[in-house]
Order: structure tokens, then sequence, then C-alpha cells
């Protein structure tokens, strides 16, 4: 069982550490556009990648996945997303199946969260239908973007 502590979206920080995130991007706005925009869609791919290795049972995937989404939301200092899927990864590794369906409710939650802060930040760039600055990007390629391990 997992012994780290719930956290909900009410009771925590903005969806985004935003002065980290700016900080992290040398202050430069338009790279914070572009890694706002990135992880939308690489988060909710992990995040359908997550919750199918858990509908499965595949432990090992559920830990490598919520790994990899987890260093990539350090990245962008999505704090609330950052601390659920330190809980998945945990819960992964202690084949914890109730405590990731519970898991899995509040990174569904941070994640639309993340997603009005993103539309509210940069409409224009939260969307690659709206001709964003997204860098082209092989999702099934595995990626290891973590700054925390």
């Amino acid at each position: 069982m997992s012994h780290l502590p719930h956290s909900t979206p009410a009771d925590g920080p903005s969806a985004v550490d935003f002065m980290a995130l700016l900080g992290r991007c040398l202050g430069n706005f338009k790279i914070v556009e572009r890694v706002i925009a990135t992880f939308q869609e690489t988060g909710r791919s992990d995040l359908d990648q997550l919750q199918m290795a858990v509908e499965q049972t595949d432990y090992a995937a559920v830990v490598e996945i919520a790994h990899r989404f987890k260093g990539a939301a350090s990245n962008v200092s999505a704090v609330g997303l950052s601390k659920a899927l330190l809980r998945a990864e945990v819960a992964g590794r202690e084949v914890d199946h109730p405590e990731l369906v519970k898991i899995l409710a509040d990174l569904q939650s941070e994640w639309d969260i993340f997603m009005r802060f993103a539309h509210a930040f940069a409409p224009a760039t939260s969307s690659a239908k709206h001709g964003s600055v997204i860098p082209t990007q092989d999702t099934s390629e595995k990626r290891h973007a973590c700054a925390s391990c």
C-alpha cells in the first residue's frame, strides 16, 4: 500500500509553477508556449497508455510510463501531475491495483486542470489543429525526460 500523501486539486498549488517553468525556459515565452504545447500532446498519449497498462494489469509498463510521464510533467513544472505520477509509479511497483485505479482518477483531474491552464496561457498553441508550434515527435519512441529522478 502506498504511503505517499494523496493530493487533490483543491488543496494544492496551481497546475503549473509558472515561474519555475519560465526559469527553465530562460525567460523565453515562445519556448514556454512550445513546451506546454508539446506536453499537451505527449501527456495525453502517456495518460492513455498509463490507463491501458492499469486496465491490463501490466505493472512493469505502469512503472515505466508513470516514471517517464512524471519526468515530463516535472520539466513543465506541473506539480500536481508530478505528485500523482510519483504515487502511480510507487503503486505500480507495489502491484497495488485498487490504488492505481484511484490514482488514475486523480491524474485525469490533474490533467484537466493542466489543460485549462494551457488553454488560458496559450490558446493559440493549445492544439495542433490550430497551427501550433508543436515540433514533430514520434510518440511511440521511448523518451526519458527526467529532471527529478
